[in-house]
């Protein structure tokens, strides 16, 4: 048989469960700004009927209702958008580092432009035209000189500035790194919490909307994969080792970031390796413009500087007047005079370089145009400098490549003034074919102008592709984050409807609860008053 205070029972649990229908409502309201915060749903359900099954009932027909209850307060969320979304948000942080690396690359290239190294080269190879025309003219020299040290002066500005960036990026990923362990520390934190309160029944709601947040950071930080176990805690692992183990945190190391593949972090590592190919690819084209080998051909008329080895038949004078016929292979004795022309092997610019003779008394040769600043090969974007000497002396850029004997006893060198041999020479390595490391660039054989041509296509095209990437990767984020919006964010006016139709629920039940009282009046203290 039906309780005489069913009808209270029933009333009393519709205005506890649309109270707190209505006190979610309030709570999403008041959350519809936070960044992270889930919508919160209150999941309803009619309460057990009287009677349940059993051996002994009553005959009374039918069911009847207990009212409404809710059975737990929820989270509007979908799984598989959270994990889209840090995914996504991997390959963002990996390729905003990465394009950005790529744009301060460029921005250190500094091509095309009136000051980059193109330009810079320019002047080099025309001051070193109007050289070739007038070897004795100071002007020239001097200009040359100058134009050689602006050359050598730019590419140690952009050794240095690749050295700044990559101290930055060095400094940076460390700072990230603590970011991470940051926020692995407040993953494991969380994870104790929600563990402890879901252990009793309940839902933390607001605790794992914090836990997602984090896990979102994260995400943008270092490659991240996760799985929640039994007990509501997530199980981290990144840079292929597990970071969050319930509430223990294995914390991220520079050790541990060759190993990570996405996020921030991974795009720094990356930074990294671009930053050395554009150094070894500066770097091999300085080694082997100062000194790669090449075949250059000396004219009729030049005297060797020290002892050398023929690429062809060739007919020389000796310095005793007699004349000598030496086959390709042969070596010629320094100070023979060359009557037709001969072909070299030759260590590059400074090779050329040494084969001429000073405007000095006596005249001297043998000095390299280029040394490194640590006295240490191959040349390098950060070590190369004009010889102090030439710097200090104009006379010693070797541009000739003939002298006479003087003095008293007749074996004083003497530069023969007007003859400019070495700087034509010199001149016309602007237009020879080197050959370059092969894994560099596309380019393995051609001009300095070429290859750094080649260089700067090869950086443009990663540089585009990079740029490509940052853009593609933060439309695919910005997507997945405005589905997961639609699913678990809240809406102003979804909320405004369901506190009207909870609102007018509660007062519904109310409204009964005051109808069942009224006939319990009536029955408690107007009926059984015969006899008193």
């Amino acid at each position: 048989m039906v309780s005489t205070f069913h009808g209270l029972e029933t009333s009393k649990r519709s205005l506890l469960t649309q109270s707190t229908a209505l006190s979610t409502v309030g709570h999403n309201i008041s959350n519809a700004s936070t960044v992270g915060y889930t919508r919160q749903r209150v999941n309803m359900t009619n309460a057990d009927p009287v009677y349940m099954p059993g051996f002994n009932r009553v005959h009374t027909p039918g069911q009847i209702g207990t009212g409404v209850q809710y059975e737990s307060v929820t989270r509007v969320r979908d799984s598989y958008l959270d994990m889209q979304f840090r995914r996504e948000n991997q390959d963002y942080g990996y390729y905003s580092v990465y394009n950005a690396t790529m744009e301060s690359i460029q921005t250190i290239i500094n091509e095309p432009s009136d000051s980059g190294v193109s330009a810079v080269m320019d002047k080099f190879w025309n001051s070193l035209e109007v050289l070739n025309r007038d070897a004795n003219l100071l002007s020239a020299r001097v200009d040359f000189i100058g134009n050689a040290k602006n050359l050598a002066d730019t590419f140690n500005k952009i050794g240095t500035s690749l050295n700044t960036l990559e101290s930055d990026i060095a400094s940076n990923t460390t700072i990230k790194l603590n970011q991470a362990n940051t926020i692995l520390d407040g993953i494991a934190q969380l994870n104790n919490t929600i563990s402890r309160i879901e252990m009793l029944g309940d839902n933390a709601n607001d605790y794992r909307d914090q836990r997602d947040v984090l896990l979102d950071e994260l995400s943008k930080i270092v490659d991240v994969q996760y799985a929640e176990d039994a007990n509501g805690m997530v199980n981290v692992y990144s840079g292929g080792i597990q970071v969050i183990n319930g509430a223990q945190v294995t914390n991220l190391t520079n050790a541990d970031v060759p190993n990570i593949t996405g996020g921030e972090i991974a795009g720094y590592a990356k930074s990294l390796e671009d930053i050395q190919l554009v150094r070894d690819q500066l770097n091999a084209m300085v080694d082997t413009l100062v000194r790669g080998e090449i075949d250059i051909t000396m004219p009729n008329g030049y005297k060797t500087s020290n002892d050398m080895i023929a690429e062809n038949d060739v007919e020389v004078t000796n310095a005793d007047g007699t004349k000598t016929t030496y086959a390709a292979g042969d070596t010629i004795p320094a100070g023979s005079n060359i009557t037709s022309s001969v072909t070299f092997k030759v260590n590059g610019f400074n090779g050329v370089h040494q084969l001429g003779y000073s405007l000095n008394t006596p005249a001297e040769t043998g000095i390299p145009f280029f040394t490194s600043k640590d006295n240490t090969v191959p040349f390098t974007i950060d070590n190369l400098q004009v010889n102090a000497e030439i710097l200090a002396d104009t006379n010693k850029v070797a541009a000739s490549g003939q002298y006479e004997l003087g003095g008293t006893d007749g074996t004083d060198m003497h530069t023969i003034k007007g003859n400019s041999d070495v700087a034509f020479v010199l001149s016309n390595l602007r237009d020879m074919k080197f050959t370059y490391p092969v894994a560099l660039t596309a380019l393995s054989t051609g001009t300095t102008d070429d290859y750094f041509r080649a260089f700067v296509s090869d950086l443009g095209t990663r540089s585009s592709i990079a740029n490509t990437n940052f853009v593609r990767s933060g439309n695919l984020t910005d997507n997945v984050e405005i589905r997961r919006q639609s699913v678990s964010g809240v809406s102003i006016d979804e909320e405004l409807t369901d506190m009207i139709r909870f609102q007018h629920a509660y007062n519904a039940a109310a409204r009964n609860m005051t109808v069942v009282d009224e006939m319990l009046d009536r029955i408690i203290n107007s009926m059984g008053l015969v006899g008193r």
